[in-house]
């Protein structure tokens, strides 16, 4: 994910570079940065709160379905599909959000880990001198720490701040000036390039703070997870227990918590802060999109969809499969054609068909869906059509 991260990083280091220029402080400038971040999203989210609160509302119908045709998956996939669709509801629409947080994760540790390159804006020759005297430096004091080569910026802003006269070979005073002034401390105290420990050689301030900083990203996604599940049951008391998501509710911040004691500071600090903003946030949309609120959200685009006349993605599946039907048969069926959105029913009688047929042309729609499934991860198709 080299590649991925840098070309990432190189986005949202410019956007942290702009940051750090007007405070000076790469701590404020990182709670900037997720601020920004946060708002630039915001369409998403209430997009996202809205899908969320649409499918709590949608549940019961849903539910409904499952007890119907708990004998019958194949019928049951039909009926949800074709539920879905008159609802105007996309079940994958509240998970665009979460996607688009993991590039900006990726971004964030190209950022943290170079910060000479994205806040200080010094070029590769430069960082590749000051490279081979950092490493002398370790190499006669102990020894070269196994991220040195994976992080080497950070340990030269640790080396040049702590000895800057050791870099004077470089001949580039503006350099280590440059890094000398460097404002990378969280309260004045915590280095943000530091890897928080439980084992540190001292427990001063500067260790309990980089402690706090995990601790603090994973308490304030717990306390989203149970305020939002909590919300949720307010907004949908009939909906099912589902233990299996509410375990990987409390695992995500858990993960959270084990990945900001194995990373620089800097890394736990921007999902402490993303974590926080996202929790104001989550209480915000959820005063705002009530389920009353949401109910007319949904008849409201179902009425535009409706004016405008735009089939909905069950009917587009199947105007595509009678497309393929009719290629199929050259063109000309002797039981009747389906009759597509696109065609004037006036002027075509004859492409309307009975309810029986369509309910083929659908379990046709539905068998090569899941046919092709099991031809994608290697799966036995199980043709179980005559299960009804």
């Amino acid at each position: 994910m080299g590649f991925i991260s840098e070309a990432i990083g190189t986005v949202l280091g410019f956007i942290m570079w702009l940051m750090y220029l007007l405070t000076h402080n790469y701590a404020i400038a990182i709670i900037l940065f997720t601020l920004i971040t946060k708002i630039l999203l915001f369409p998403l989210s209430v997009k996202q709160q809205k899908s969320s609160a649409a499918m709590a509302a949608f549940q019961p119908k849903l539910e409904k379905l499952k007890k119907q045709y708990a004998n019958n998956q194949q019928k049951l996939q039909e009926e949800q599909m074709k539920l879905y669709s008159e609802e105007g509801i996309n079940p994958m629409s509240s998970c665009l959000p979460l996607f688009i947080q993991f590039p900006i994760l990726y971004g964030i540790f190209d950022v943290v880990y170079r910060p000479i390159t994205h806040i200080l804006r010094f070029g590769k020759d430069i960082i590749s001198r000051a490279q081979e005297i950092t490493r002398n430096i370790l190499e006669s004091s102990g020894g070269v720490p196994s991220y040195f080569e994976h992080r080497p910026e950070i340990y030269i802003v640790k080396e040049i701040q702590k000895n800057p006269g050791a870099f004077s070979g470089m001949n580039n005073q503006e350099f280590v000036d440059a890094v000398v002034n460097f404002n990378n401390k969280l309260f004045g105290v915590v280095d943000l390039g530091d890897i928080p420990t439980l084992h540190p050689e001292v427990w001063n301030a500067a260790a309990v703070i980089l402690v706090m900083i995990p601790i603090m990203s994973g308490l304030i996604q717990i306390i989203m997870t149970i305020y939002s599940q909590i919300r949720s049951k307010k907004m949908n008391p009939d909906a099912p227990s589902m233990a299996g998501m509410n375990i990987m509710f409390y695992i995500m911040p858990l993960f959270s918590v084990w990945i900001a004691f194995r990373y620089p500071a800097g890394i736990g600090f921007y999902w402490t802060m993303s974590s926080f903003f996202s929790l104001i946030q989550s209480v915000i949309l959820y005063k705002v999109y009530t389920p009353e609120y949401v109910a007319a959200l949904v008849e409201k685009d179902n009425q535009k969809r409706k004016k405008k006349n735009r089939p909905n993605m069950y009917q587009r599946m199947l105007d595509e499969m009678a497309a393929q039907q009719g290629q199929t048969t050259g063109g000309n069926s002797s039981s009747g054609k389906i009759a597509t959105s696109g065609v004037n029913k006036e002027e075509s009688p004859e492409i309307k068909i009975s309810k029986a047929k369509q309910k083929e042309y659908e379990r046709m729609l539905i068998r090569e869906a899941r046919r092709r499934q099991a031809e994608k991860y290697g799966d036995e198709f199980i043709d179980d059509d005559d299960d009804d």
